[in-house]
């Protein structure tokens, strides 16, 4: 056990330091996706690591001044764009960035920064029934670790069922229901209406 110790130390000493140095030389893009019944919109951030961000920022900033600007940002937010693939029933859906926010340069290059993307597409308005979306993201898969989740949507007409990914989170497939729920709602209603009626007419009977 003595001769372990040493090892062990070793270990508790040098793992912190690989993981740290690991983060740094990694480009974090986290995809979250939310449906309705005609249209699905991604909310992706992007936050490269400090030992990469000088090439992210390069690709931002075209003129190098140092500041990256409203259209140099957007050329850089399509790019983006056109390294994704969405499919709707396995049909392709077209994407378009609505908005992108870039953080000040300094805070890219401390690895702090990160830049966000709304982009939608429109599928619809899309028929009742279960839904299948696919969505695959390739920007900069060399140094890049992905994170992919579909959010609870908004619509109350529509319901994540399941979502599966891949090992590297790079594509994920979400299944989803869309179908009103005022059927169900309306049965509910005529349920507690038709208690209460009863109990007004048994009242009224005691009290006959």
């Amino acid at each position: 056990m003595k001769r372990l110790l040493p090892i062990i130390a070793l270990l508790v000493l040098v793992m912190p330091v690989r993981t740290v140095a690991h983060q740094l030389d990694e480009y974090l893009q986290a995809a979250r996706i939310a449906f309705a019944r005609d249209r699905i919109v991604l909310e992706i951030d992007l936050t490269p690591g400090a030992n990469i961000a000088g090439e992210i920022v390069a690709a931002l900033d075209s003129d190098g001044n140092g500041v990256v600007q409203a259209l140099e940002a957007r050329a850089y937010g399509q790019a983006v764009v056109g390294d994704f693939d969405v499919s709707f029933d396995g049909q392709p859906v077209h994407l378009t960035l609505e908005t992108i926010e870039v953080p000040a340069v300094a805070e890219m290059r401390r690895g702090v920064g990160t830049i966000q993307l709304t982009v939608a597409g429109t599928i619809g308005p899309a028929p009742d029934g279960t839904r299948h979306v696919r969505f695959t993201n390739r920007h900069h898969p060399e140094t890049s670790v992905y994170l992919a989740n579909a959010l609870v949507s908004a619509d109350r007409d529509v319901q994540v069922v399941s979502q599966r990914r891949d090992y590297r989170q790079q594509q994920i497939d979400v299944e989803y229901k869309i179908g009103s729920r005022w059927p169900l709602q309306f049965i509910w209603v005529l349920v507690g209406v038709t208690v209460i009626g009863s109990r007004v007419a048994a009242r009224q009977l005691r009290t006959a």
